[in-house]
């Protein structure tokens, strides 16, 4: 939304924008256009990544970490929109004038997402839909080794950011200063646009195609149970993408059949990805693998 107001506002937006303002709502610090697109998109982005970071190692509980991202996504993004607009046409930076209100405005829009967290948040684990299926077995052997990979995700997403990042780059070129800075988010769309799932014998894994980092490993010492079923994302996982919800997490890009893993703290993992059975099959006879190496 920051990036959009940018755009919209740019040819309107003077030399030197207020990016700080005082008491009484007067500027009193001043920075280029770009600089202020890079402080806001930044901070968003290394908060949207410490919340992402601290959802797969479980760090905060599920309240706090929707509340924490729902009521700094609101404030942040406001008071970020808010400085542009203000900036807006003015003939310099010294005679931009943020009224406070606009922080009371901010801070309502705080509570009112984490009042709406509390509301809609699910007070239980919702139920598996369908009845699952048995992992059943790839007749793994004692010795052999084994990995599977599928990769999940919409293709179409990786192009539009590929696209996207080569016409930020043609725009600046042709004079369209943020296209020299916005590119990095296309590339960064197209990396983060699907995932690699891979089975072996180190358990599960979950990480981008393109990249290492971040990743999902779920090692086979904390699998109790492992089968497939039918996943509906909304129902099951609260929606698409990556989700947490109580007593459950796992990545839902789709309705359709998926790897279900009970967890040794009791907890369940979920992972919606084709050829389901042959992931649960062969995550089936590691474990049996292991107990039987552990008796």
């Amino acid at each position: 939304m920051v990036a959009v107001v940018f755009i919209v506002s740019w040819p309107n937006l003077p030399d030197s924008m207020a990016v700080h303002f005082n008491g009484g709502g007067e500027a009193n610090r001043s920075a280029s256009p770009v600089e202020l697109l890079l402080i806001s998109e930044l901070t968003l982005l290394a908060l949207g990544t410490g919340l992402s970071r601290s959802a797969v190692r479980g760090s905060l509980t599920l309240r706090t970490l929707y509340a924490t991202s729902a009521a700094s996504a609101a404030s942040l993004g406001y008071l970020f929109t808010v400085a542009v607009l203000v900036n807006n046409g003015a003939a310099a930076a010294d005679k931009v004038q943020m009224p406070l209100w606009h922080l009371a405005v901010a801070a309502g829009l705080a509570v009112a997402a984490v009042a709406g967290v509390g509301a809609l948040m699910p007070r239980a684990c919702p139920a598996v839909t369908g009845q699952p299926s048995a992992s059943g077995s790839v007749g793994l052997r004692q010795g052999e080794k084994a990995v599977w990979v599928r990769g999940i995700g919409a293709r179409w997403l990786t192009a539009v950011g590929v696209l996207g990042a080569v016409a930020a780059v043609a725009a600046g070129l042709l004079g369209w200063g943020p296209g020299l800075w916005l590119w990095p988010v296309g590339l960064l769309v197209a990396a983060l646009a699907g995932a690699r799932v891979i089975v072996d014998g180190d358990g599960l894994t979950i990480r981008p195609p393109l990249l290492r980092t971040p990743r999902i490993h779920i090692p086979l010492e904390r699998i109790d149970k492992v089968w497939t079923g039918e996943v509906r994302p909304l129902s099951d996982l609260g929606g698409w993408g990556y989700r947490v919800t109580k007593g459950r997490r796992g990545l839902a890009l789709r309705s359709g059949q998926a790897v279900w893993l009970e967890l040794t703290g009791g907890n369940q993992f979920v992972v919606v990805v084709d050829d389901a059975a042959t992931a649960a099959g062969l995550l089936g006879d590691l474990l049996v693998r292991n107990k039987q190496q552990d008796r």
